[in-house]
């Protein structure tokens, strides 16, 4: 009898379910959709119940779709976006909306951590910048804005545990990647810092136990297998963080293998064998699903957010329009440039009130040159968070996922930008986050020794070289692009 594994991938503005076999094939994928609520303040939240009902109306669709793969479903791992703050009360009820990743509020408070503190504290121990996008700063923003909810909540969750709670009716678990990236874990012990948690004030009590991804948190229950069609006592993994689920389901096993991912947002990420303790904090850290190793990362914001945005804003129909309209323009699109601080911006500046720009307009621009400017913009960033690793590690090859991934354009322009080969991972290039929480479910029920096996499983197919002669044309909008953000940053800084 075949394996199968279910995968929920908690996103951005949906929930994707996955049917895998045991050799990390996907199946089936459906998705489902859920709001964004965005508010003047920075507040970014979404509805922990959301989340759920994505993942019953998933179910439904794959019920229908591949029945006969439902019925034989061995194992249910989880990946979910990080750096929420989801409080619950003692009873299992959510007392609020989430606080997701995008949700800057905690701005004052982080600024006030820095103050008292150091840039430098929060650094060293957690291998991760301070910012306001931090869990511990969303803790510390709850306890001070709402003290009653904060008094009220037993437990702190991300996204990916409110769903095992869901499954199992357990809520003490989390994993390594969403502690060590939420700045609640100290590197060196992979355990939360009780002297920061009182330094900050922080109760550390209100987080949950932290386990490996791959573990069994429990098995599902009665009631959730009723709402998801499922047989009851399915074992449910830990899961882990999307970033670090994508890591295992980009094929990254071994140290020195780096990948970029290009979705919503996008990060180059890589397997290192110590801690790259950067002076500038530039890049940050995340550990591996299994606890044993470190990923370095560096982040931008708005990748895919960006192009979406365009899209909307210059009416274009739709993706490919959206290539074949930008393709019109040259490269370095005339000498416009694209800052793509949308929702500000992550690696290497971490600045939270960093704006998006368009620079260097002129009355011969057309649609297709800010098209092509975006595109070539989010390469831009992505290629100075690449220089930084490359401080300390020669990177000449990237593998590449996501959905900006489908995109023949924006690959030849990254690498181009980058002077990088990309590898197609082989596979649904928007599914190695699902097949990273796949795997570590796998590992869970025995059916891979370890996730180095389970990535063995995931091969590469097609390749994007870099084009010389255009190189030397990016090698100006490159120089261009650097001197903006410095040049811009007090403007940033100054509004009404």
């Amino acid at each position: 009898m075949h394996s199968t594994l279910l995968a929920f991938d908690i996103g951005t503005s949906g929930l994707k379910a996955s049917l895998v076999d045991e050799n990390l094939n996907v199946i089936r994928n459906v998705t489902t959709t859920y709001p964004t609520h965005r508010y003047p303040d920075g507040g970014c939240e979404q509805e922990a119940a959301d989340w759920w009902m994505s993942a019953v109306r998933a179910m439904m669709m794959l019920r229908e779709l591949a029945p006969e793969y439902v019925k034989r479903v061995d194992a249910i791992g989880i990946s979910g976006h990080m750096l929420g703050c989801l409080p619950m009360d003692r009873d299992g009820q959510t007392l609020r909306p989430a606080m997701i990743h995008a949700d800057t509020r905690a701005l004052s408070i982080s600024n006030g951590l820095r103050a008292k503190f150091g840039r430098d504290y929060f650094y060293q121990i957690c291998g991760n910048v301070l910012s306001p996008a931090s869990t511990l700063c969303k803790a510390l923003w709850l306890k001070e804005n709402e003290p009653e909810i904060y008094a009220r909540t037993a437990r702190i969750l991300q996204s990916k545990d409110y769903l095992v709670y869901r499954l199992t009716g357990k809520m003490d678990t989390t994993d390594y990647s969403d502690a060590s990236h939420g700045l609640l874990m100290n590197l060196q012990t992979k355990q939360y810092d009780a002297e920061m948690f009182q330094n900050v004030g922080v109760d550390m009590e209100k987080f949950p136990e932290i386990h490996a991804s791959c573990e069994i948190a429990g098995r599902l229950s009665e009631e959730a297998a009723g709402c998801l069609g499922l047989r009851a006592g399915i074992p449910v993994s830990v899961g882990g963080g999307d970033g670090a689920c994508s890591n295992v389901g980009a094929g990254v096993a071994a140290c020195g293998d780096f990948y970029l991912s290009l979705g919503t947002t996008a990060w180059i990420a890589g397997m290192i064998d110590k801690p790259f303790i950067d002076p500038q904090h530039r890049v940050f850290h995340i550990c591996t699903l299994d606890g044993n190793g470190c990923n370095v990362f560096g982040t931008e914001q708005c990748a895919g957010r960006s192009v979406t945005w365009a899209q909307e804003v210059f009416d274009v129909a739709s993706a490919r329009a959206f290539d074949s309209a930008a393709a019109c323009a040259p490269a370095g699109a005339g000498g416009l440039i694209y800052l793509p601080y949308l929702e500000g911006e992550r690696s290497p500046v971490f600045d939270a009130q960093a704006q998006g720009v368009f620079f260097g307009m002129d009355t011969t621009h057309k649609r297709e040159h800010f098209l092509r400017a975006v595109l070539e913009g989010t390469a831009c960033g992505l290629s100075q968070i690449l220089d930084v690793m490359r401080e300390k590690q020669e990177i000449r090859e990237l593998r590449i996922i996501g959905g900006g991934a489908k995109s023949r354009l924006w690959k030849q322009i990254l690498a181009d930008v980058c002077n990088v080969t990309l590898h197609d991972v082989s596979t649904f290039s928007d599914s190695a986050t699902s097949l990273g929480a796949a795997a570590a479910a796998g590992v869970g029920i025995g059916l891979f020794h370890d996730l180095k096996e389970a990535c063995s499983h995931i091969s590469t197919s097609g390749d994007v070289e870099p084009d010389p002669e255009t190189q030397a044309v990016y090698a100006l909008t490159k120089k261009r692009y650097a001197m903006l953000y410095p040049s811009l940053k007090e403007a940033f800084h100054t509004r009404a």
